[in-house]
């Protein structure tokens, strides 16, 4: 048995490194390495205040998202449903078994998303796309094929 700390292999490249055999992104690695919030939301709620209305939002997209730039976008949909709880689980979440309560949800998407789409029309791009809240699974493939249709 050998008390040796792991090594890491003589890469092809500046941009990798492996350790016992996993291999590692660099870049990757400084990218995310930073500190975020706990929630996914942006702006996070700690940005919020009565005096953050339409125009404040509006506003802060069009400085974030200007026109004639297809600035990268990551988006977060929350679907708050589980059929069993678990109690390590920290997020808004919706104990059901009722499968109707995701269509009442996804109607409320759909109008959400119609306000937001004519704000990003054109300067965003989505690079990533993340579901959680509860159990994301708890949509049928129909729902989640309804989610995901283009606007």
């Amino acid at each position: 048995m050998s008390n040796t700390a792991p090594h890491s292999s003589s890469p092809a490249t500046d941009d990798a490194f492996s350790v016992h055999g996993l291999q590692f992104d660099k870049a990757l690695i400084a990218r995310m390495a930073s500190n975020g919030p706990r929630y996914t939301s942006y702006p996070t709620a700690d940005r919020f205040h009565a005096g953050f209305d339409e125009t404040s939002y509006r506003d802060q997209v069009a400085r974030a998202f200007p026109a004639g730039q297809q600035t990268p976008l990551s988006l977060y949909v929350h679907i708050p449903f589980c059929n069993t709880i678990c109690y390590y689980c920290g997020c808004n979440k919706i104990i059901t078994k009722n499968r109707g309560h995701a269509e009442v949800y996804l109607d409320y998407l759909d109008k959400e998303i119609a306000l937001q789409a004519p704000l990003f029309a054109g300067k965003a791009r989505v690079e990533q796309l993340h579901f959680g809240g509860g159990t994301p699974t708890f949509l049928s493939d129909a729902q989640l094929s309804r989610l995901l249709e283009p606007v």
